[in-house]
């Protein structure tokens, strides 16, 4: 494999087994929260396997990711429902979990068949996640007596909102991307991204060994 292609493609979705690890040895600790971002990281885990047999076979594998996309957007809003169970707009996210499967399918159905890049929903999927982190520092109220790193959801949060808010500018521009921009700066853009990811996941393996057993 060559070195460009090394990090994007090895390096950071091998990072995942991080967080993984953690969750696995601290699994008690864990609140609901915590086990529902853990299952989330889980189902990344095998798509990326599956992907990346598939890739090594020569096959497609851009059909896995329009599966995926609903799959792992309804464990994001079961997290984010799950975060807001005591607030009344939680009855929303249930209506999202409803709506977003909808409107990939039909994504895939007119716009961007089996065999495409599903740019569109991954874009749609980014918003959703950035308001649920944005309305989460709305809403959260300064807990008395903990300090702000000492508070899973605020390193869970924060390495969501870190990654989806570069993966919608990506997913968004994609397509001007692959037909405009030159190779190597392509690379470059596919290597922040990766890059972006791992952060992602670094935060939320701080996140993970915040957990306490008494955690809500």
């Amino acid at each position: 494999m060559k070195p460009e292609y090394l990090f994007m493609n090895v390096v950071a979705p091998a990072f995942i087994l991080l967080p993984i690890i953690i969750a696995l040895l601290r699994y008690n600790a864990l609140s609901c929260t915590g086990r529902a971002i853990f299952y989330y990281l889980l189902v990344n885990l095998v798509v990326c396997i599956i992907s990346s047999a598939l890739a090594l076979l020569h096959s497609p594998n851009l059909f896995l990711y329009h599966f995926s996309t609903i799959a792992e957007t309804l464990m994001l809003l079961n997290f984010f429902r799950l975060v807001f169970y005591k607030k009344q707009f939680s009855k929303y996210i249930r209506w999202l979990m409803l709506i977003f499967p909808l409107l990939a399918l039909l994504n895939t159905l007119f716009l961007q068949h089996i065999n495409q890049f599903n740019s569109y929903a991954l874009s749609l999927q980014s918003i959703l996640i950035i308001g649920l982190c944005f309305l989460y520092w709305w809403k959260q109220q300064d807990d008395e007596g903990h300090a702000w790193a000492s508070l899973p959801l605020n390193w869970i949060i924060s390495g969501l909102l870190l990654y989806f808010s570069s993966a919608f500018i990506l997913f968004t521009f994609s397509h001007m991307i692959v037909s405009l921009a030159s190779r190597t700066t392509s690379i470059i853009i596919w290597n922040v991204h990766a890059g972006l990811s791992v952060l992602m996941l670094l935060f939320i393996s701080i996140g993970f060994r915040k957990y306490t057993p008494h955690e809500q």
